[in-house]
């Protein structure tokens, strides 16, 4: 199996975390392929070891840091992520490659998801429930001039058609969506993907990247109250999405203790982290507190 990661030092640490999820459930060999600008020497030796030790091969390749300098970067988006447009012409002897990020747990078999027929479409991805569906978010496929029936896919995993790819993307593809959308970029890197591939996106079923959001508070409860002896047996990729990751200690979202067996396989090298996580769950209930009085407080000014 082909896959592609790209990152920056800020995520080697939960790199090691996905692949050795992923490698519990994948004994043969592999080939596990990194697109990066930023990543020390060191970090990559550390990431060749894990690699070869599950009988795998590793074939990180530097990209020209100068590459893509006047893309838009924000928030915890970085420029690695608009590398993996480029795999097609990176890797010209391969046709398919399964994209992961590395914010994701591994809970099962790929096989049958590597081996979706893709023939026709560029990649093929899942579909983004919130941006689909929820309508504080949906606006944004309005902004972008997506319609309402096209399908907003997630780019955090992605079965890609490397011969397509190569012949539907230019580098220059992304400088003409950033002129001409750049004050919609929402989610950059994701919102790229769905307007040059439009109509060239296969879909691929919600158990292979499910988002480990809530959506709202009271689904919060319902979760914590029972529903996830139900949910926790569904998915086979969780992904972690948005700004709380499993490996802050204030993360309370759903898989974290499952998360957390892994990421002490990679202990923090910060001396701070020790402290930090001694407090977790302190951290974690003026978190939830703060919730529920904003949400009370935002009920009782409606009234």
């Amino acid at each position: 199996m082909n896959i592609l990661v790209t990152v920056d030092s800020n995520y080697v640490r939960p790199l090691k975390v996905m692949l050795t999820s992923f490698f519990t459930y994948h004994k043969n060999e592999n080939q596990i392929y990194l697109l990066y600008s930023n990543v020390k020497e060191t970090e990559l030796a550390e990431l060749r070891s894990l690699i070869e030790e599950r009988n795998s091969q590793f074939f990180p390749v530097r990209m020209e840091e100068s590459l893509l300098s006047d893309v838009p970067v924000f928030r915890y988006f970085t420029k690695e992520m608009y590398y993996r447009l480029f795999a097609g012409v990176m890797f010209l002897g391969k046709d398919k490659m399964l994209y992961l990020d590395p914010d994701i747990l591994v809970r099962g078999s790929l096989e049958a998801l590597y081996e979706t027929d893709v023939e026709g479409s560029v990649l093929a991805g899942v579909a983004d429930y919130a941006i689909n569906h929820m309508a504080t978010l949906s606006v944004h496929k309005e902004e972008l001039g997506i319609e309402e029936k096209e399908q907003y896919i997630n780019s955090g995993v992605l079965l890609l058609n490397l011969k397509e790819l190569r012949k539907r993307f230019r580098g220059k593809d992304i400088e003409t969506i950033v002129r001409e959308k750049g004050g919609f970029l929402l989610y950059p890197d994701q919102d790229i993907i769905n307007l040059l591939f439009r109509g060239r996106i296969k879909l691929l079923e919600r158990k292979y990247n499910y988002n480990t959001g809530y959506g709202s508070f009271a689904k919060m409860l319902r979760y914590i109250t029972g529903g996830f002896v139900k949910e926790k047996q569904y998915p086979v990729i969780v992904h972690y999405m948005g700004a709380s990751k499993p490996w802050h200690p204030e993360y309370y979202g759903k898989f974290g203790k499952e998360y957390r067996r892994y990421l002490k396989q990679y202990p923090d090298t910060d001396p701070e982290a020790e402290r930090k996580w001694k407090r977790r769950h302190v951290a974690v209930a003026e978190h939830l507190i703060g919730v529920v009085i904003h949400k009370v407080g935002g009920k009782n000014h409606g009234k």
